[in-house]
């Protein structure tokens, strides 16, 4: 898009962010990516980069001040909440999450304003939801600069442009990552020390930094997550903790689980090895009835039903052919009659219901499928993630 084309949209621009700038110069500097500075230097635009770095903090604010007008009230002690600081570090982190700002950008087409160079264009980097993220928040730098710091202006414009659902929702917002964890550290059956986070490289210029971190739990560095701030970064690392301690969990559970009871037989007992000494058949050709029952002309081995049962006949419910009791093992069965990869299973933390109470939320991947549901406990959610899946491709649990 050239100079004159983007002078002749701007007030279409205008008219969906509900502002009117009176310095022109720096909505259009908010639009300009550095592909585009690059390929036009004698324009002397600087790109929207350090727009981006004001705007990104004006949004925080901008987002809390939103929160304490609606969730907090003032009396002679402070002040009174109805959520507490998880809610509200899920509410901010959802609303300016990079899917959240790049959905609302997209929902209104201002990416299609964007000036860029023409090798981003050939390659359609204006529908990355980065690239709509980096301008949501040159916006609100651009509009925080020129309303001379008017956070009522600004206001005004995330209210216009942003995707409130998650502010707006009577719901409690579900757990962030990093609460998750800690949570589950925190848990009685585990007693786990609490997560640290420390920086294990910082890439970039100043403008543009990659932070990555390391998420430790007693000495032990558990995972690490890359993100543009440090808070992405600690909920990647996060996140990706919470699956690793869940596949160590589960493994665990798995060594230290006894072995299978033995099949029952027929009358509901268990096969017992040292049974079949008790009671000997009588020898063939035997003129000698084996017990009073048989003296009774009753048949042998009768079952509780006066069923007779053949001494020959193998065990109905032979390990080798039992059905997996759980709809898990049912999948993996299937995997493997299947010759396919069996179910994979994914943490995805905790989440408040309605009722105020936690419930653990697991998603099952199998075959090209991806089903997600919540219990009580990981188990729990896991058998019902797997539930679903088996009717989703219709296998018989």
């Amino acid at each position: 898009m050239k100079k004159d084309t983007f002078l002749m949209s701007l007030s279409d621009i205008e008219k969906k962010l509900g502002y009117s700038f009176r310095d022109k110069s720096l909505i259009r500097q908010a639009f300009t990516r550095t592909s585009y500075c690059n390929e036009h230097p004698a324009e002397s635009y600087q790109s929207n980069e350090v727009l981006e770095f004001f705007g990104d903090g004006v949004l925080s604010v901008t987002i809390i001040s939103f929160l304490l007008g609606s969730h907090t009230e003032r009396y002679r002690h402070g002040i009174k909440t109805e959520l507490g600081e998880g809610d509200f570090s899920n509410i901010r982190s959802k609303l300016s999450d990079k899917t959240n700002l790049s959905k609302s950008i997209e929902r209104l087409g201002l990416q299609k304003y964007l000036l860029i160079g023409e090798g981003d264009k050939k390659l359609g980097i204006e529908k990355e939801p980065s690239v709509m993220e980096d301008l949501f928040e040159s916006i609100i730098g651009a509009v925080y600069i020129d309303s001379d710091k008017n956070m009522a202006a600004v206001a005004h414009v995330v209210e216009s442009i942003l995707d409130m659902s998650v502010y707006h929702s009577n719901s409690k917002p579900s757990q962030s990552a990093k609460n998750s964890l800690q949570e589950y550290c925190a848990e009685k059956s585990r007693r786990l020390p609490q997560p640290e986070y420390k920086t294990l490289k910082e890439e970039g210029p100043d403008h543009k930094k990659s932070y990555t971190r390391g998420v430790y739990i007693g000495g032990e560095l558990i995972a690490t997550g890359v993100g543009k701030n440090l808070k992405l970064a600690d909920a990647k690392a996060a996140e990706a903790a919470l699956i690793k301690l869940a596949e160590r969990e589960d493994g665990e559970n798995k060594k230290k689980s006894p072995p299978r009871a033995k099949a029952a037989s027929s009358d509901g007992r268990a096969d017992d090895p040292k049974a079949s000494t008790k009671k000997k058949t009588r020898s063939i050709g035997s003129g000698k009835p084996e017990n009073a029952s048989q003296k009774n002309g009753a048949p042998a081995n009768k079952g509780e039903r006066g069923k007779s049962l053949s001494p020959t006949k193998k065990n109905p419910t032979n390990k080798d052919k039992a059905s997996p009791r759980t709809a898990s093992a049912r999948l993996k069965r299937y995997a493997q009659e299947k010759s396919i990869a069996t179910p994979a299973y994914y943490d995805l933390g905790m989440i408040r219901t309605h009722s105020g109470a936690i419930e653990y939320k697991i998603e099952c991947r199998f075959n090209g499928t991806t089903t997600t549901a919540t219990g009580k406990s990981r188990p729990e959610a896991k058998e019902r993630a797997s539930l679903e899946m088996a009717r989703a491709l219709n296998i018989k649990v």
